[in-house]
């Protein structure tokens, strides 16, 4: 299966998928996570990306705890003015906290407004269930970060409301109640279930905790803009390239 997922996102079949077969989806979760490391294909981790931490994802895959994947340096790009710049299999966002993991690796020392854009080359992505979504690295595409706020979340954030526009037009809007617990505690939850699957979070790397607002769906050449509030936090035009 590995193989199979690291075709699928090779230049030569950048937009390629795979339909799996009951059979070739990993029996446990530990597999999963397991195949989820050979699919980086060597490059380091410089990052996580969660599931299964908003209502939406969580009755989705029906799943009672959260569940993660692996980022690599490329895939998190910092306040870009255009991206995510290479390929995807399908171009589409969700507002997201992320947070980075602090000096002591058991919390984290500043937080910011993110963009996730997931990809999957899986056509059959919610049939295959939650073990092929993990060992797919959680659908990786992109992590385009906002401005970086060092130290702890405000109090206050628990009463903004996020939202994601195309063009002028807004797309989706929410709030923390899209989010099945705070994004703090998320984090605890993913740091300690990433040491019983055999990962290794590491001080400095982003975790985004989970889509706030609903994933919408996008086209290449657009500008795309997330709010926290009235406060612009990201802008950049939608460009995808020859590499995945």
């Amino acid at each position: 299966m590995a193989t199979a997922l690291l075709y699928a996102r090779q230049a030569l079949h950048p937009t390629g998928s795979v339909h799996l077969t009951p059979e070739a989806v990993p029996e446990t979760l530990d597999e999963a996570y397991a195949l989820s490391r050979t699919s980086l294909g060597g490059a380091e981790v410089a990052g996580w990306k969660l599931g299964g931490t908003n209502h939406t994802s969580k009755a989705a895959f029906g799943v009672k705890e959260l569940y993660y994947g692996p980022l690599q340096p490329s895939e998190i790009l910092h306040r870009p003015a255009i991206a995510p710049g290479f390929a995807l299999a399908e171009l589409k966002g969700e507002v997201e906290i992320a947070l980075r993991i602090g000096p002591d690796g058991s919390g984290y020392d500043a937080w910011c407004v993110a963009l996730e854009l997931p990809s999957s080359p899986i056509a059959n992505l919610v049939e295959a269930g939650v073990r092929a979504l993990v060992a797919d690295r959680c659908a990786a595409g992109a992590l385009i970060l906002g401005p970086v706020q060092e130290g702890a979340l405000p109090d206050t954030l628990s009463c903004e409301r996020f939202y994601m526009a195309v063009d002028g037009h807004d797309l989706a809007r929410a709030g923390y109640e899209a989010l099945v617990a705070d994004p703090a505690q998320l984090l605890a939850d993913f740091l300690a279930l990433a040491v019983r699957h055999g990962d290794d979070p590491r001080h400095g790397q982003w975790v985004a905790t989970g889509g706030i607002t609903p994933c919408r769906d996008f086209a290449a050449e657009g500008r795309v803009t997330v709010r926290m509030g009235d406060t612009e936090m990201i802008d950049f035009r939608a460009a995808t390239g020859g590499q995945p």
